[in-house]
């Protein structure tokens, strides 16, 4: 599988992936109903998860440094766009534990603190994506240092980060910037080395 493809199937799991854990989480937790050792190890799978998708993420960055930066921009505003429903359903939950508060003490506690942490990972996960295509972009000249720092922290930002990820696709398709004494570089061309391989971007003219 050549990097292109990886990318490509990276930006299928990221989008998927909160989904893809609370479906297993469901399934797990039908089968081993009557087994402890799945309550007693949620918080170790949980924790795996998250430094997998951490990795996964970072693994993205390093076989997207000779992408487009137009790809990439579009990757990451297709898997902040997938994550709303997943946010909406978050929220669902969090406001039900209100109403359930009512009836069982601290369970409003309890859920709105899983509910945050379930949250704040999966902003940090698809912020790599995001980010990404920041570095990408200052590489060949498309975005500004200061609009990279900008793009980059926003796309870890809760709700800041799906604007942000559509306006950097938006600027993707524009011409690329031109910062004073620097020459904007050229995209990969097609069939180039990947991640480890031989390809260096060209000055534009060289």
């Amino acid at each position: 599988m050549n990097a292109k493809h990886s990318i490509t199937a990276l930006t299928v799991f990221e989008a998927a992936q909160p989904y893809v854990f609370w479906l297993m989480f469901s399934v797990c937790a039908h089968v081993f109903e009557d087994a402890d050792w799945f309550s007693d190890n949620l918080p170790l799978i949980a924790t795996v998860w998250v430094l997998a998708t951490g990795i996964i993420g970072a693994l993205y960055i390093w076989l997207s440094w000779n992408s487009e930066f137009r790809s990439l921009a579009r990757n990451a505003m297709i898997i902040k766009l997938a994550h709303i429903p997943y946010y909406l359903l978050v929220f669902a939950c969090a406001a039900l534990s209100i109403i359930l508060s009512l009836k069982i003490p601290f369970i409003t506690v309890a859920v709105w603190a899983f509910c945050f942490i379930a949250d704040a990972t999966l902003i940090v996960t698809s912020g790599l994506y995001e980010l990404a295509a920041v570095i990408v972009g200052v590489r060949y000249g498309r975005l500004t240092p200061v609009q990279s720092v900008m793009y980059g922290i926003a796309g870890f930002l809760f709700c800041v980060d799906v604007v942000t990820a559509i306006i950097l696709f938006a600027q993707s398709r524009r011409g690329p910037v031109m910062s004073v004494g620097a020459r904007a570089m050229q995209p990969p061309a097609a069939g180039s080395y990947g991640p480890g391989g031989a390809y260096g971007p060209r000055p534009m003219g060289a």
